[in-house]
């Protein structure tokens, strides 16, 4: 069965808004700097060659680096981690266009108030 909830207003709380989006920017940091630390270890360990030059080694070498090896892991997950970032910025223009609108809204209807 599914449940479709339809929501048709926008409820938003500027104080709990605050408080996440700084809990969001505080995590999106930390994930980045988090982030670019495993990816300097793994860029430091792949050019370390440990795998060495034995039959073995360049076995695991060659499926390591099988269409481009780390940087495909690399490159999709700083990709990831930039649109963690941007996330919470988006989130703030589209709650500022909502009160913008909502501040816009009341000002109408004071106006159209104010004649009748």
């Amino acid at each position: 069965m599914i449940v479709v909830f339809e929501i048709d207003y926008v409820d938003i709380r500027p104080q709990a808004l605050v408080r996440g989006l700084s809990r969001w920017t505080t995590a999106s940091s930390d994930l980045d700097g988090a982030w670019q630390a495993a990816v300097a270890e793994v860029q430091r360990l792949s050019a370390a060659a440990p795998w060495g030059g034995d039959a073995a080694g360049i076995a695991f070498k060659n499926a390591y680096m099988l269409g481009d090896g780390p940087n495909i892991a690399i490159n999709s997950g700083s990709e990831f981690v930039s649109d963690v970032g941007e996330l919470g910025s988006q989130v703030r223009h589209a709650v500022e266009n909502a009160t913008g609108m909502d501040a816009e809204q009341a000002r109408s209807v004071s106006s159209l108030l104010e004649r009748i």
